[in-house]
């Protein structure tokens, strides 16, 4: 038997080590889990891809930069407060007077728009604070879900499944904790300033969906056609509660948007000042918002 070259050994093991790596798993082809996050890991071990769903660009100005050290890690949800569509919604964020935005808006049938680029630091929370930290517009992703408020109006099914697949999306791209997808009136400050999302909305039904879509198990609702908003007159009455001393106030926790008190001012001609119990007219739409604010 002829001895081995040293070449002839260096070629077999070249060829042992490669059909080693043909046997290992490429870990570019598996699921891609980037997370350091001990309670992301918790909740779903096993991510699957989530793919972005489709949105429709319509940008508003009220928006800003992050500061350099802020890293995405909550979701904030809202509701709107009017009867419009997610396109009206857009248009009345795409107003410099509005002073508000956020990232995206959920339309009744589940489409998506998106006024703000998620890097950008959207005005969606105000004075707010979560887990001890403040200015919670530094951290968050702001999403706004179409209704009217107050109870007032069911959410659809195809709504709360257009909202699992992007909120789904974001805490994949993000590694957002699960429990670090919230209500705006668990954020705002003081507590009780807003009542957004209002009772009827489930932000459990919203985390056991996003569990389960990560996990692969997600089983979309059987979709009906979303129900149309209810038809509302051009206000309804509400009571003024203790600690609520202006149209900027009340503004601010019916419509979501203290800048709108110019509406509520409208509506109640010769009303200067307000006491607890008294009966205030406040809009269910936002037309006026934009005839005065021309």
């Amino acid at each position: 038997m002829r001895p081995i070259s040293a070449y002839s050994t260096a070629l077999l093991l070249s060829s042992l080590a490669l059909s080693a790596c043909a046997l290992m798993p490429n870990p570019l082809n598996q699921p891609l889990n980037r997370s350091n996050n001990p309670t992301l890991n918790a909740q779903s071990r096993s991510l699957r891809s989530v793919l972005r769903p489709d949105v429709v660009q319509i940008p508003s100005p009220n928006h800003n930069e992050r500061p350099a050290n802020a890293k995405i890690n909550t979701i904030v949800l809202h509701h709107t407060a009017m009867a419009g569509d997610a396109r009206a919604v857009a248009r009345f964020f795409a107003n410099p007077k509005a002073g508000a935005s956020s990232h995206y808006i959920v339309d009744r049938d589940g489409s998506l728009v998106q006024p703000v680029a998620d890097d950008r630091r959207s005005w969606h929370a105000g004075k707010s604070e979560f887990n001890g930290v403040g200015d919670v517009n530094n951290f968050s992703i702001g999403i706004e879900i179409c209704n009217v408020g107050d109870s007032q109006e069911p959410y659809s099914d195809a709504q709360y499944d257009g909202i699992i697949r992007l909120v789904g999306w974001l805490v994949q791209t993000y590694q957002v904790p699960l429990n670090q997808i919230t209500r705006h009136r668990d954020v705002a400050v003081p507590k009780g300033r807003k009542i957004d999302t209002s009772n009827n909305f489930s932000v459990e039904r919203v985390v056991t969906g996003v569990r389960a879509l990560l996990n692969g198990t997600y089983v979309p609702p059987a979709v009906q056609p979303p129900t149309p908003p209810p038809a509302l007159p051009a206000y309804r009455n509400v009571l003024v509660e203790s600690g609520q001393k202006t149209f900027e106030d009340l503004a601010d926790i019916h419509l979501d948007n203290s800048n709108r008190w110019v509406e509520i001012q409208a509506l109640n001609p010769g009303v200067t000042g307000l006491k607890p119990g008294q009966t205030v007219k406040i809009p269910n739409h936002a037309e006026m918002f934009f005839q005065l604010a021309r």
